[in-house]
């Protein structure tokens, strides 16, 4: 037998050597050499087949990993997804508890700032409500892009497969003959090279059957996107319909404000001595707590010492923070975000800061802390465990709790009656006293939160609701 040479250049010289002088071509024969020729360059081909079979693989990885990155992305979408639908339905709550409270207001047929603030806080609840619809939109439209991405990748996908199936088709029904297929391994030079043709043959048509599933799984992965696609862009029209329905309430609610706003500016004169009233009551309660706070912290925290020196002895007193008190600090601190509301039920009417005043043009107010509307008759608790510091009477703000904790101070006021006493210790929620309610106002808690004689903002240590 000829030598197995798997040089391409050598197989011509082969070949005309077998013309010349094998005489079985003459009689025409099958010429066992161009057989071994033929074979030859089917393992080469086999070469190229294992190439294929290792380019497979590879091209299974690369799907697997588009696939993984797809899920990754649609379990972060849907994450976000759960956070802006919870925070859908916390906002819708609120706006459903205001819209009670302005029912109840209504039924006294007088309107009153309380009822503007009721509105302007619902139109504030119900433009984030639009604002979260927003949102939501924003992550779909990404959404349907990635999954735009992803089909028109997959799609590429399937058409180099199935173009590369539909050659290795042909190729194999050229050579779909039982007798080609012996000879082929009939042709082997030795007995190993012949059980190589044989694994060969079976790892090609194992391969066809592969290419096969990778098409037929490609495809159903392909349909499942182009369905999600579908799911997507009809929630994106309920979305759409949706948040058009909350603008035009927010329209309505818009004019509703105005209304009450007209109504009470015939009260001019009776609203800007009222404020000019109630600014200086507050002017006095802050002074009041901003003394209760310097005492209790010039008692805890001063300490004095007596140095002695060549010139004399000299004796100096230092402000100092025990660690019973940094203790408690770093706990408060800890909680930031996570304090219980001063009351169970409630919602925040006016901010903490400067307002505009809401009927009263070019007039604005200053909020130490957030106003809490309430039920009539509700319970008041301390956010946080500490220490009741003073309890405070203002004829605006009535009856007022000051609380200590560490560094910080937690203040109550608005209260008709109180619990507690100077120097008890309250635990977190623990009842303090009972909200004040006015005839025209309502019932408000207000609630203020200094660091020594810093003013916070109360709404970014309170919990979500």
């Amino acid at each position: 037998m000829l030598k197995r040479n798997m040089s391409n250049n050598s197989q011509p010289q082969q070949l005309s050597e077998s013309k010349a002088n094998n005489p079985r071509l003459q009689s025409g024969e099958p010429d066992p050499t161009t057989h071994r020729a033929l074979a030859q360059t089917c393992i080469q081909q086999s070469h190229f087949k294992v190439t294929l079979l290792s380019f497979k693989n590879i091209l299974q990885g690369i799907l697997a990993t588009i696939l993984l990155i797809s899920f990754s992305v649609s379990l972060s979408f849907a994450q976000t997804k759960e956070e802006l639908q919870k925070k859908r339905e916390s906002i819708l709550k609120e706006i459903e508890q205001m819209q009670k409270d302005l029912d109840k207001t209504k039924k006294s047929k007088t309107s009153s700032l309380t009822e503007v603030k009721a509105l302007q806080k619902k139109i504030s609840s119900r433009e984030k409500l639009i604002g979260n619809y927003n949102s939501q939109l924003n992550q779909i439209d990404s959404q349907i892009g990635e999954t735009k991405s992803s089909i028109k990748k997959m799609d590429g996908n399937l058409s180099n497969l199935k173009k590369n199936y539909a050659v290795m088709v042909y190729t194999a029904y050229k050579h779909r003959s039982t007798y080609s297929r012996l000879l082929f391994v009939l042709s082997a030079e030795s007995f190993n090279d012949a059980v190589r043709r044989i694994l060969y043959l079976r790892k090609y048509s194992a391969y066809r059957r592969t290419q096969a599933e990778v098409i037929v799984q490609t495809k159903n992965t392909l349909s499942g996107k182009v369905k999600v696609l579908s799911k997507q862009k009809n929630e994106k029209k309920e979305l759409l319909t949706q948040q058009q329905a909350e603008k035009n309430k927010l329209q309505k609610e818009k004019s509703d404000k105005d209304k009450v706003v007209k109504q009470l500016s015939s009260q001019e004169k009776k609203i800007k001595a009222d404020l000019t009233k109630k600014k200086a009551e507050q002017t006095k309660l802050n002074k009041l707590i901003s003394d209760a706070i310097k005492k209790e912290i010039a008692v805890s925290t001063k300490k004095t010492t007596t140095t002695t020196t060549t010139s004399g002895t000299k004796t100096t007193t230092t402000i100092t923070s025990t660690p019973e008190i940094a203790a408690m600090s770093s706990s408060f601190v800890a909680n930031q975000g996570k304090f219980p509301w001063p009351v169970s039920e409630g919602i925040i009417i006016e901010s903490f800061g400067t307002h505009a005043h809401p009927v009263l043009k070019n007039v604005t107010t200053k909020n130490n802390g957030c106003d809490i509307k309430t039920n009539a008759g509700a319970n008041v608790r301390a956010i946080f465990k500490g220490t009741v510091v003073s309890v405070l009477a203002n004829p605006g703000y009535h009856t007022a709790v000051i609380i200590r904790h560490g560094d910080y101070f937690t203040v109550y006021s608005n209260m008709a009656s109180v619990t507690v006493k100077p120097n008890d210790k309250v635990e977190t929620k623990q009842f303090i006293g009972r909200a004040y309610t006015d005839k025209e106002e309502g019932t408000m808690v207000h609630l203020e939160i200094w660091k020594g004689t810093t003013l916070l903002d109360p709404e970014n240590w309170l919990a979500q609701k």
